[in-house]
């Protein structure tokens, strides 16, 4: 009986070990350290320095300015849809602007409206080709802070308020 127990006891201790890698793994994959904390890592593939080629038609004109931050978002992200939920309980968001990356115009003009983004300067970027080809952006929900319309940091981040405390007081500075 103590043999069964015992070889019972050790496949559980294996199987926790494996659950554990496994939510490494994902972790990892997803851009998200527990040691961070914080929920919000630099983006370091990031073009920083870069003033995009053209602004999307949604968005032109809004990089114009001392600091500003485009969202990206996408419709397939489960962490997006809980930031757009986030957005529409602000209502400082004076300088905050949308780029929905979405593999279909379609659904990505529904996930503006159902989320409520339309009060807000908004790009519905099919393939996610703008946001990727201007600032080598592949990860949402990430942030692109802008200065004069060069980008200055992006960062990659789950919640809207730690994000806006975050860039506060970089706001405020400026």
């Amino acid at each position: 009986m103590t043999y069964v127990f015992g070889i019972a006891l050790l496949v559980l201790a294996g199987g926790v070990v494996v659950l554990f890698a496994m939510l490494g793994q994902l972790a990892d994959r997803a851009g998200v350290t527990p040691s961070q904390g914080s929920g919000i890592r630099l983006l370091e593939e990031a073009h920083v320095g870069r003033v995009p080629a053209a602004w999307p038609a949604g968005l032109a004109g809004f990089g114009d300015g001392p600091l500003r931050i485009v969202l990206v978002l996408s419709t397939a992200c489960s962490s997006c849809r809980t930031v757009a939920g986030q957005l529409a309980d602000h209502a400082d968001v004076a300088d905050i602007a949308v780029a929905v990356s979405t593999a279909d115009a379609a659904a990505g003009a529904e996930f503006v409206a159902t989320n409520g983004l339309a009060r807000l300067p908004h790009h519905v970027d099919e393939g996610g080709d703008w946001v990727a080809g201007e600032f080598g952006i592949a990860v949402s929900p990430a942030a692109l802070v802008f200065r004069d319309g060069m980008l200055i940091s992006a960062l990659a981040f789950t919640d809207f308020t730690m994000l806006r405390s975050t860039v506060s007081p970089i706001r405020q500075r400026v």
